[in-house]
């Protein structure tokens, strides 16, 4: 009697086996360690809970000597900072995926160093590309991705508010950001770089106007695609007039007014926002990096001294620069319309 009932659960291991690709032993032994009573009450149910256990060992978290094989075979990164991580799934090439850190199956593998809090930094972000609407400077946003909902959690709107966001999904740029292509060197002819920083005053002239501040002007910011079109992104700290008042952070130094002796008063973020935009059109024009290439501390001495960005004699688009710097524009609008003499 019980040859013939050990026959039966060598058949059974030996299909179920056969069905889920792991080997007789293998199941064997774990059935056999699962219960004492195994031998005494081998049911379909307790087979499927075996089974089930199985399932749930096979996809484990990867180590981290594992991650990293897995990561490189599935995932292309893309760039990184010390609030995020982007990089592509090369299932979906087209797609950049903003996030904390990489995931594989459900799991995270390593993370930006100062990230915290970032599922309603990507809900954010995605609202204000939401609010910014489609534009042809403006990079596409294609909404935020959610954590599975837990069980007791509804499918409404409401409860997909509540639900955690562990990235942003964006449209991804072919040719990178325009500071790593000035790096390069090889400028573009003066006539195309003048049209850029165009499209860049008339981009920002639009994000005023659908009550953004973006907060952080620069060229690493903008991005590149065929024939040298610039697409605006990196929206995480802007303000949005109404829902999100403060801006979250501060442009990089480079883009910083310099301090005055006596020094002037502290200026509002519209002022420090179009001052950018001069240093901004005064890199795209000169292509080269504003103050060169220098350590932070040296930065930080010349800003302390109050001193300013090269600017060429005979750059075309000196007078706009120049007269951002001294904060004689009262819009992007204005800035567009001199700008657009230079082109034409």
């Amino acid at each position: 009697m019980l040859f013939s009932f050990l026959d039966f659960h060598t058949l059974r291991l030996n299909t179920i086996a056969a069905d889920t690709g792991f080997s007789p032993r293998f199941l064997f032994n774990f059935t056999s360690d699962a219960s004492l009573g195994i031998i005494c009450s081998l049911s379909e149910q307790f087979i499927a809970l075996c089974l089930g256990a199985c399932s749930i060992q096979a996809t484990m978290r990867l180590s981290d000597r594992d991650a990293g094989p897995a990561i490189n075979a599935r995932l292309e990164p893309l760039g990184r900072t010390a609030l995020s991580i982007i990089y592509a799934d090369k299932s979906e090439p087209q797609v950049a995926i903003k996030a904390t850190g990489f995931w594989l199956d459900g799991e995270m593998y390593d993370h930006a160093a100062l990230a915290e809090d970032t599922s309603e930094t990507f809900k954010r972000e995605a609202a204000i590309y939401d609010a910014l609407g489609s534009h042809e400077h403006i990079l596409k946003s294609y909404g935020v991705a959610y954590l599975p909902a837990a069980q007791d959690e509804g499918s409404d709107l409401t409860a997909k508010r509540e639900r955690e966001a562990w990235a942003l999904k964006l449209e991804r740029a072919p040719h990178g950001n325009l500071r790593e292509r000035i790096l390069k060197g090889d400028a573009l002819p003066m006539a195309q770089r003048l049209s850029m920083a165009l499209d860049l005053a008339e981009s920002l002239q639009y994000i005023h106007s659908r009550g953004v501040t973006w907060g952080d002007v620069s060229t690493r910011n903008i991005l590149l695609f065929d024939n040298h079109h610039i697409k605006l992104s990196d929206f995480a700290g802007s303000s949005l007039r109404g829902v999100y008042p403060d801006l979250l952070f501060a442009c990089e130094p480079r883009y910083w007014i310099p301090t005055t002796d006596p020094p002037s008063p502290e200026r509002s973020r519209f002022e420090k926002e179009l001052f950018a935009l001069g240093t901004g059109i005064c890199e795209i024009t000169e292509w080269a990096l504003p103050y060169g290439e220098i350590e932070i501390e040296e930065l930080q001495e010349k800003l302390m001294r109050g001193e300013y960005p090269h600017l060429s004699e005979d750059n075309p688009a000196r007078h706009v620069v120049r007269r951002l710097w001294n904060l004689d524009y009262t819009s992007a609008e204005e800035v567009s319309n001199a700008l657009r003499m230079l082109v034409s």
